[in-house]
């Protein structure tokens, strides 16, 4: 099927798509809706149908990205290890994995965006602060029952060591970004879990 004719009850999601990959590889200021939608195949009042301004497009990027990569975690953890602290350590190796199989190093669309817009629009902070808390409890969870088993630290709380967590994996998010490989990300993993994480 061409872009042309593309069912209108596509478009949306189609310049969801197109917006999530242009971000990733140009950044939000380097992206601009004429892109999008040319990446698209729709005229540039198309956008204008689903979508109020690129700032209400990029807090349903957000929104959008932070689905996917919810799917992508429940899928890692549940078949990963049943021990919690594999568990976790597993989902973070076959994430790494992902990204050495990614000729650009793109990183994490929220860090990215978190570094560029966050001053500058209050509704995409809210909408990241949101994101990324789902994703901390989740993790926090895990943290919970490893705790409980013992494989895991408890002289901190649970979501206190998932804030850690999320701090260290995006500053080597970003490491990674700067360096084009996925060294910064490894070594992060191998200090956590190997070190800071265990009992």
């Amino acid at each position: 099927m061409s872009k042309a004719q593309i069912p209108k009850a596509q478009i949306r999601l189609k310049l969801l798509e197109a917006g999530l990959r242009l971000f990733g590889e140009n950044g939000y200021n380097g992206t601009g809706i004429k892109e999008i939608v040319e990446a698209v195949g729709v005229p540039k009042g198309s956008f204008y149908n689903y979508f109020k301004s690129k700032e209400d497009f990029t807090v349903d990027i957000i929104g959008f990205y932070s689905d996917i990569l919810a799917i992508e975690w429940d899928d890692l953890l549940t078949k990963g290890p049943a021990e919690p602290l594999a568990a976790l350590r597993n989902a973070f190796e076959r994430i790494i994995s992902h990204h050495e199989q990614c000729e650009v190093k793109t990183g994490c669309l929220i860090g990215n965006l978190a570094a560029e817009i966050s001053e500058a629009s209050d509704l995409c902070r809210q909408k990241m602060h949101h994101s990324t808390m789902i994703w901390k409890n989740r993790i926090s969870d895990y943290i919970l029952q490893g705790q409980a088993l013992g494989t895991i630290r408890n002289d901190i709380r649970a979501i206190v060591l998932a804030e850690f967590i999320w701090n260290a994996w995006e500053g080597a998010l970003l490491n990674m970004k700067i360096a084009q490989s996925t060294v910064p990300v490894k070594d992060c993993i191998r200090l956590l879990f190997d070190f800071f994480l265990k009992p």
